[in-house]
């Protein structure tokens, strides 16, 4: 029998940890454990008492027929134990049930309960001190969503920054690569002078210490510190410099001087022009541009009397008659 839900079971619920009618069904499933074990010593007592005792004449098994008529009488008598104590058990637990009922009952009514005149006053003791009044700045479903999607989208903004961050660490170790001057170490790990970095003589400022009363002493000190360097990249740059307006006047040298490059590509332009114009029907330009379907520019003028034999002849082809015939 399982009570129904009512504010009296749930405030016994919270108080005693466990619901009411858990204690009725574990008093009545711990007498149901008793009865059956009752029951079974009941029928294992029986079993083993003497056959006699029970009132049961077994006679001398001194031929076949009295030791068979002996065996007869034992599987009866155990049938019949079976059978009474069956019985017994069923009557037992009828009056278990209907007696643990009315004890469940009675239980839930007058000791698992709380008296009316009491009911609205009770407060548990884990509720000392809390307020139940509304508070109008107390989170609710709405606030706690918005807060959790600013905080995701916070979260999104931080993996953000710190990728970006990254970047510009790893920025920052090229740049510095740039104007490094530390020797690279060999495997016996002796330094040797390495490469020279295109900006390492931005470090190389001398005896500068950037005299503030005299800046221009400063400036003009610092710009000579830099002309050695300056003089280095210059003549660095001048075969650079040499290769690279031989490459731009390649159109001017003979066919035996033009570059494989350069021969490559005329001769896919000039493949290709010949393919549109005799495969496609294209015809192009100087330029390779399209000039079929465009203006072609304005031809020659015709006269009057050129005009009046056009449209005679027309008018002939028109009526079917020819040109002899009409004259």
């Amino acid at each position: 029998m399982s009570a129904p839900i009512t504010s009296d079971t749930t405030l016994l619920t919270e108080h005693l940890t466990y619901r009411p009618a858990a204690l009725i069904d574990d008093i009545i499933n711990s007498i149901n454990i008793l009865a059956f074990r009752a029951t079974d010593a009941v029928e294992k007592g029986l079993l083993r008492a003497d056959p006699t005792n029970l009132g049961f004449q077994i006679p001398p098994p001194t031929t076949l027929e009295a030791e068979k008529a002996g065996r007869d009488i034992q599987e009866n008598l155990k049938a019949e134990i079976e059978n009474g104590v069956h019985q017994l058990e069923t009557l037992l637990e009828a009056k278990i049930d209907k007696n643990f009922d009315k004890l469940e009952v009675y239980a839930l009514r007058n000791i698992l309960s709380v008296p009316p005149e009491v009911r609205e006053w009770v407060r548990l003791g884990h509720y000392e001190g809390l307020n139940f009044m509304l508070d109008p700045d107390a989170p609710s479903s709405e606030s706690i969503s918005l807060q959790r999607r600013k905080l995701r989208e916070t979260q999104k903004l931080q993996a953000l920054l710190r990728a970006e961050t990254s970047r510009n660490d790893a920025t920052v170790t090229s740049l510095k690569a740039l104007i490094s001057n530390q020797g690279v170490k060999k495997e016996e790990g002796e330094h040797v002078k390495a490469s020279e970095p295109p900006f390492a003589f931005l470090q190389e400022t001398g005896d500068l210490r950037g005299d503030v009363k005299h800046p221009i002493s400063t400036t003009a000190s610092f710009a000579l510190a830099q002309l050695p360097a300056l003089k280095n990249l210059l003549q660095d740059l001048e075969p650079r410099l040499t290769e690279l307006q031989s490459a731009d006047n390649g159109a001017a040298v003979s066919e035996e001087q033009k570059s494989w490059r350069r021969e490559r590509l005329e001769f896919v332009e000039k493949e290709t022009k010949r393919h549109l114009e005799s495969v496609r029907g294209l015809e192009l330009g100087e330029m390779g541009e399209v000039r079929d379907g465009d203006w072609q520019g304005e031809g020659r003028t015709l006269g009057k009397g050129e005009v009046e034999d056009l449209e005679r002849v027309v008018g002939l082809v028109g009526s079917g008659e020819s040109v002899d015939e009409r004259a």
